[in-house]
């Protein structure tokens, strides 16, 4: 068989028709009008978009990659609306500057074809960025900013603190230091406050390979040998804790000035490291990948081995980056796969390091569980069921199982960083598309449609964007918003616009957008995106608002000023990051009201519940079925969403938030939801 030179994926559809067929679930990568699928085992063939066969679901013979373009065909996802076409046009912008005021991307932004044995998908061809990660120097220290002179502390007071008859604490003795390659440097952090007292401490990142010891006489030293890689300008902040007011603080940063010894040759020389690899589990027949990167702290490349491979595995180096080397193998039985693996010194072959890790393989019946799946109970009701994916998660060694559980289980899905700004522009004119590509084929090749989180937000900006003049963030947002939807107006239907605008209080966050264009910001990045992509959903996103406070009542007001305004917004997205002992339903349902009586929809978009303390798996499913009532019983509720599926990969992994526990087991709040989805 012939393989496609470039994928291609599906044509787009109307919103209209990817609602007509729902009920129905996707266990395999059936095709969405009837052809033939590859059957999950590694095997490369999929069905085409209108029922012939075809190679890895791609137009094949065809040279042109197509970029993303493509919608699914009659998958089943729910929603009780159609896309967009609330508000107004966006007439009241003007034109966007031509020339541009930052480039638009070019040819060297597309991804490339990925054809290499370095993922878990078998449905498509990946695509991968076309050169490595772009690093933004616009931050970078130089022997000018050292030669400056220490920096000022920073003293700051966080919510209710008082500081009118308290001094800060600070400490004693701190200065910027001068450090050599090779050379142990240590710095003594005394902490100290005049009305008395022991300040508490804590350090911001540390540098590799350093340590914050404690002293157990109230002080603290930082100790770190920077090495060849370490050679320049960098800052250490550390943070102390006033004694009588825990929220009144003080950040002390230093300046460190790494410089070559006269005789290089003395720097030591250190054996290699391999990061660690997580046990996970597998499923039979499934590709898996592991990414084995070895850490060389003098800056050369260590050889990586796996002297005792799995059968039949592969071991290539990384196509962008030297320190990684993808091994991948398919198991062919179920049990504990340890695999070992070493990393070689590339100046000193007697340098080795060696890390073991064990892979699980259960068969099939391991992952099945009584009962219809949630999505083919959601949208059986109209009702769009979705999780937030892992970033690339096909490079993870149980990308298969990942990726099919949540194609079984979800009709929609939420890129959660995919499509950070700082990720997709990290650099004017420079864009990295692949991983928001690839989630978009994923998504159009199990039938699910696509929520894009989010355009615009105070977090993971790019440093250009946070150094740019305030006049000109408008057009640079503008910009933003008109490439990207542009990009996936067909492919990604639903949009966090803006995220995360307000402070607890009800006010807006004074963040880089506000900075430049005051609250004025948010009715720009509607308009923009209604005129970008005019049949998108366009969705204000927040967490804690769904229950009474000055924060949900800033919201609102703020929203009731769009609508008034005529300001194009389709619908709210709830976070609602919560806890096992979360009571305050009756406040859900009432925000829930609050929305719909504004003629918007209602998105539960990153709902985890946390086990806290005194609480058991039972009270965490009793929450979950309580926020699902709560949405089933607002006719404009059109999206419950999960911030992720799997304790594994959550954000707060330690309280276990999700409904799959880590071996891809569904727990209560799974069965709860499924439940409820059930009943009337």
């Amino acid at each position: 068989m012939t393989l496609p030179r470039h994928p291609r994926l599906l044509p787009a559809v109307a919103l209209s028709l990817l609602l007509a067929a729902c009920g129905g679930s996707s266990d395999s990568t059936s095709p969405a009008n009837g052809g033939t699928s590859g059957d999950g085992s590694g095997n490369d063939t999929t069905g085409s978009a209108n029922g012939g066969s075809t190679g890895t679901g791609a137009d094949a013979g065809n040279d042109d990659p197509g970029g993303v373009t493509g919608g699914a065909t009659g998958g089943e996802t729910g929603s009780g609306t159609g896309a967009g076409g609330s508000g107004t046009s966006a007439s009241s912008l003007t034109p966007l500057p031509e020339p541009p005021l930052t480039p638009a991307p070019g040819p060297d932004s597309e991804p490339v074809v990925s054809r290499d044995p370095v993922s878990t998908v078998t449905e498509f061809f990946l695509v991968r960025d076309p050169a490595p990660r772009i690093i933004d120097t616009g931050d970078a220290l130089t022997d000018a900013d050292f030669e400056a002179g220490p920096l000022e502390p920073v003293v700051y007071h966080l919510a209710e603190a008082d500081s009118s008859d308290n001094n800060p604490p600070y400490f004693d003795g701190l200065g910027d230091v001068e450090a050599v390659a090779g050379q142990w440097l240590e710095v003594l952090y005394r902490p100290r406050d005049d009305d008395g007292g022991l300040p508490g401490m804590f350090p911001d990142a540390l540098p590799d390979g350093a340590q914050f010891n404690d002293n157990y006489d109230g002080t603290k030293t930082f100790r770190w040998r920077p090495m060849q890689p370490d050679v320049g300008v960098s800052e250490f902040t550390v943070t102390a804790i006033d004694p009588a007011d825990p929220q009144y603080r003080v950040e002390h940063t230093i300046r460190i000035r790494v410089s070559m010894p006269a005789d290089p040759s003395t720097i030591p020389n250190i054996k290699p490291s391999l990061n660690q690899v997580r046990a996970r589990t597998v499923r039979v027949n499934d590709p898996v990948v592991v990414y084995l990167k070895a850490n060389d702290a003098n800056g050369t490349t260590p050889i990586i081995e796996v002297p005792e491979a799995p059968p039949g595995a592969t071991l290539v180096p990384h196509y962008l980056y030297p320190e990684i080397a993808i091994l991948r193998f398919i198991p062919q039985h179920t049990g504990v796969y340890t695999i070992t693996a070493r990393a070689t010194d590339a100046v000193d072959a007697s340098l080795t390091s060696e890390y073991t890790f064990e892979l699980e393989a259960l068969d099939e019946a391991a992952f099945d569980h009584p009962g219809s799946r949630l999505r083919a109970l959601a949208s059986a009701r109209g009702l769009l069921i979705g999780y937030a994916s892992l970033l690339d998660f096909y490079h993870q060694p149980d990308g298969a199982i990942y990726g099919e559980v949540a194609a079984r289980e979800f009709n929609f899905v939420s890129s959660e960083n995919d499509l950070k700004m700082d990720r997709v522009n990290p650099l004017p004119g420079k864009y990295r598309w692949a991983a928001a590509d690839n989630l978009v084929r994923f998504a159009h090749a199990r039938r699910m449609a696509v929520h894009g989180h989010t355009l615009i937000w105070h977090r993971q900006l790019p440093g250009w964007v946070r150094r740019s003049a305030p006049e000109d963030r408008e057009i640079h947002m503008r910009e933003y918003i008109d490439r990207v939807l542009k990009r996936y107006r067909d492919d990604i239907l639903f949009w966090d616009v803006v995220n995360e605008a307000f402070e607890e209080d009800g006010t807006y966050r004074h963040s880089t957008w506000y900075e430049g264009m005051g609250e004025s910001y948010i009715d720009t990045a509607f308009l923009q995106a209604r005129a970008s992509a005019p049949n998108a959903t366009l969705i204000y996103n927040d967490f804690d608002v769904a229950w009474f406070g000055p924060k949900a009542d800033g919201m609102f007001e703020m929203l009731q000023g769009l609508k008034d305004r005529q300001i194009p917004i389709d619908g709210v997205g709830f976070q609602m990051h919560i806890d096992s002992d979360f009571d305050r339903f009756d406040e859900v349902a009432a925000n829930f009201q609050r929305a719909a009586d504004l003629d918007l929809d209602i998105y539960v978009t990153e709902l985890d519940v946390g086990i806290v303390g005194g609480t058991d798996l039972d009270d965490q499913a009793e929450v979950y079925r309580k926020v699902l009532s709560t949405c089933l019983e607002q006719p404009r509720c059109k999206a419950f969403q999960t911030w992720g599926f799997t304790d594994l990969y959550s954000w707060i992994r330690e309280r276990d938030p999700l409904i799959f526990d880590e071996d891809y087991q569904v727990k209560p709040a799974y069965d709860a939801l499924q439940q409820r989805l059930s009943e009337n």
